[in-house]
């Protein structure tokens, strides 16, 4: 741990029960960064995750669209982990000076004017494709679906001032 905290120049074992992380997604967010800087860009990550202090354990296994024993199904599941949001933050904070945004999906998506297209798309169509679309959007902006699970982060250089959905 003291040298993943060397490596980041932080100490994220404080006040943490469980440390879960990606050495490998640190390495690039530093390469990412650094386009970042040399281009005056950005970058929107988009990911399940949650936005508080507390990192918590959240490695999963999922095979056929259900969760399964991480060590049962091995090599025939997914791996995966929700994102901290937080940790993230904290890292590029270390990288340089960026602007940082935070939301949920739902916000974002409702911001960028996802219902406002919906009605321009389903204007002409018949009402089982118009339903069709608006459960689609429900999936993704109920707030007991895909709404507050999936987390939004927009990194900018400094001089770059893009913030639709923010």
């Amino acid at each position: 741990m003291k040298n993943f905290e060397k490596k980041i120049q932080f100490k994220i074992s404080h006040n943490q029960k469980f440390i879960e992380y990606s050495p490998l997604a640190i390495d690039y967010l530093k390469v990412i960064t650094e386009k970042i800087k040399s281009n005056n860009g950005g970058i929107l990550i988009i990911d399940y995750g949650y936005l508080n202090k507390e990192i918590k354990n959240t490695l999963q296994s999922v095979s056929k669209h259900k969760y399964s024993d991480i060590l049962y199904n091995f090599g025939k599941s997914d791996i995966t982990y929700n994102l901290s949001f937080y940790l993230i933050k904290q890292i590029i904070k270390q990288l340089g000076s960026f602007n940082l945004k935070t939301t949920t999906q739902k916000k974002f998506l409702t911001k960028l004017g996802i219902f406002e297209r919906a009605e321009i798309v389903a204007k002409n169509m018949l009402f089982t494709k118009k339903a069709d679309i608006y459960f689609r959007i429900k999936r993704l902006v109920d707030e007991n679906a895909m709404g507050n699970l999936f987390k939004v982060m927009l990194i900018t250089n400094n001089k770059n001032k893009f913030q639709i959905g923010f």
